[in-house]
Parts: structure tokens; C-alpha cells; sequence
């Protein structure tokens, strides 16, 4: 009897143990299922620029590459310029997460990363030479640092710089006269004697036809054509000042570290690839439309002469580097020691 039970426990076992590595077969047998999608990833970016002015041409170029490569990934969702938020607010936006990412220049968030606004005089001008020589690196570091954004790249580069005036200005001496400033520009112009105002770039072409200021120190071309300042202007001063537009992508930090390691080598991928294209593309613009100013618009370029063009130049180079260096000792003279060899001066 004994004998009897424990041969039926036996094979109950036996068949158990068979059941068992049957289903087990089974599911190795099965298919697996696929695993759902990863949903796409929006990145919210908006301009300090009207999306429709030479600033942004080159983001859209960046937006459209990553658009493309990045279908189902990731897209960016380019809202607009300064009718979404104003230019001077778009930095602090995006610290704080209400947009993901903006176009942007230091001149108009300087009090948030004193350290950006050398960018401007940095050399060499070419985005490419820059990342290569870690100006593009030291400068996410300081953005990170000083505002809690980090730099992707920069998107526009290689426009100089001229003051537009109602009377032409033959000396460096500025005494007497009202300029528009921003924080690049204001101990230079200082140093040669102006008073200085700050406005915003819509402001421009009123303030001049009013008279609120004598002069505007702006980008050579694309300001002057893209705004209509030559209407209520008519002179460009040259030299040219030694300093070069500056746009970069910026993007809330956080936002930045929370995407997926494909993600961000496929945002930055894109911006070298772009970056290659931003200096020819605004030395190139900049050529062409100086000359529809002078042909079309019926502005004249002003020369200083010689020993005034060189305190003009020491005002825009030597003074402003040292002023920048004591505004900010922890991170331009960094910026500073990076481009002396390319400097030229």
C-alpha cells in the first residue's frame, strides 16, 4: 500500500515536472512582443528675432535638420520670435522652464551671464574654429555657471559692426552725442566721451526719425536693411568695429541632462553640421546688403582719419578686454587667453 501511494505521488510529480518544461518551451517558442514606441520628445524654442530676419537663418536651418533626422524622436517646436516673449525675458524663461530653448545674444541678458557679452570680440569669429579651440566649450560652462542654461552652439557669427547716424560722425570723440548702448558697447563709447541710452531693436528706427538719439551702434547690415534704418539715417562709420554678431541656441539646463543620450548627440550633430555654413552664409549676406545700403538705401560710409581711427579702435579693444576682465575675473580671462592668438591687434 505504502508502495502503491508513493509510486502515484511519483508520477503526479513526473507529469508536473513535465507540464512544467512544456510551458516553459512554450513561451521560449512565443514571439516576443514588441516594445511600444519611445513618444517623440517636443523641444519648445523661440527667437529674440522676428522669424522671418536674416538673425534666423540659420536656425532654421538647425530646426529643419533636426526635424528630419530626428522624425519620432524628437521635434523642435520653433513658436516664434518676440511677439511669443520679449528678447530681454527669453533667457530668464528658459532658466526657469516655460520654454525649452531660445535664439538669443548677450547683449540682452548680460545682467544673467556677465561672462557671455565678450563673446562679441571673441576670436576667431568661425563657430567651427570655436568649438575646436574650446571657446564653444568654456562658454557652456559659464552659461551653466551664471544662468543655469547650457550652449548648444552658435547660429550666427561673422556680421561686423558700424554706428549708424543722422550726421556723420568724423571723430572719436563722442562728446555731445546720445547713443544707443548695450552692455558690449557702453564703456567704450563711454570712454570716448557719448552719453548712452539703451533700446530695443523695434524702438530703433522711431528713436532716430524723432531724434531721441544721435547714433546707433548695430550690426553692419542686417539691422540697418532689415529694420529700414537707412530711411531715417544715412551714414555708416567705419572702421567697422572689431566685434561680430553673436546668436547661439540656449537651453534650459535641466531640460538638457533629462534627455536621452541619442537625443542630445543628434541636437548637437546637427549644430556642427549647421555651424559649418553660419560664417560664409552672414559674411556673405553682410557684403551683399552694405552694398544695397549705400546703392539702394543712399547711405554713405564714413571714414575716420587715421589717428582717429585708432583711438576709436583702442576704445572697441585693449579698453574693453580690460574692462571685461575686472567685470568678471573667474571666466574672461579664460575667454581672453582663447583668442589672443587670433586677435590681430
Amino acid at each position: 500500500m505504502k508502495w502503491s501511494s508513493f509510486k502515484g505521488r511519483g508520477a503526479k510529480i513526473s507529469l508536473l515536472i513535465s507540464v512544467f518544461l512544456i510551458v516553459i518551451l512554450m513561451v521560449m517558442l512565443i514571439p516576443a512582443c514588441p516594445a511600444a514606441p519611445a513618444e517623440e520628445i517636443t523641444l519648445t524654442l523661440v527667437s529674440g528675432w522676428p522669424l522671418n530676419v536674416a538673425f534666423n537663418d540659420e536656425v532654421h536651418v538647425w530646426v529643419d535638420k533636426v526635424n528630419e533626422a530626428g522624425e519620432g524622436k524628437v521635434f523642435i517646436d520653433f513658436l516664434g520670435g518676440p511677439e511669443v516673449a520679449a528678447i530681454t525675458e527669453q533667457v530668464g524663461l528658459v532658466r526657469d522652464g516655460v520654454y525649452d530653448m531660445t535664439k538669443t545674444t548677450p547683449g540682452y541678458y548680460g545682467g544673467l551671464c556677465p561672462a557671455s557679452v565678450p563673446l562679441y570680440y571673441a576670436q576667431p569669429f568661425d563657430p567651427v574654429k570655436m568649438r575646436e579651440i574650446g571657446i564653444t566649450a568654456l562658454s557652456d560652462e559659464f552659461h551653466r555657471a551664471e544662468a543655469g542654461v547650457t550652449l548648444l552652439g552658435f547660429t550666427t557669427r561673422g556680421e561686423p559692426f558700424t554706428i549708424v547716424s543722422k550726421e556723420p560722425i568724423t571723430s572719436a570723440d563722442f562728446s555731445g552725442l546720445l547713443m544707443h548702448t548695450l552692455p558690449m558697447f557702453t564703456e567704450a563709447l563711454t570712454y570716448l566721451g557719448a552719453s548712452t541710452t539703451t533700446l530695443q531693436v523695434p524702438d530703433f528706427y522711431i528713436a532716430l526719425q524723432t531724434g531721441q538719439v544721435d547714433a546707433i551702434p548695430c550690426p553692419l547690415a542686417t539691422v540697418p536693411w532689415d529694420y529700414g534704418l537707412y530711411e531715417v539715417s544715412h551714414y555708416l562709420l567705419k572702421p567697422w568695429m572689431p566685434l561680430t554678431t553673436t546668436g547661439m541656441i540656449l537651453m534650459n539646463e535641466a531640460r538638457w541632462e533629462g534627455l536621452p543620450k541619442d537625443v542630445q548627440e543628434l541636437l548637437i550633430d546637427k549644430m556642427i553640421e549647421t555651424e559649418a555654413g553660419v560664417i560664409d552664409h552672414f559674411e556673405a549676406a553682410t557684403d551683399a546688403v552694405v552694398e544695397k545700403l549705400v546703392t539702394e538705401g543712399g547711405m554713405e560710409i564714413v571714414e575716420l582719419p587715421p589717428a582717429e581711427a585708432d583711438k576709436f579702435m583702442y576704445a572697441f579693444t585693449d579698453y574693453i578686454w580690460g574692462k571685461f576682465c575686472e567685470r568678471d575675473p573667474d571666466w574672461v580671462p579664460q575667454l581672453y587667453e582663447l583668442s589672443k592668438p587670433y586677435l590681430g591687434y
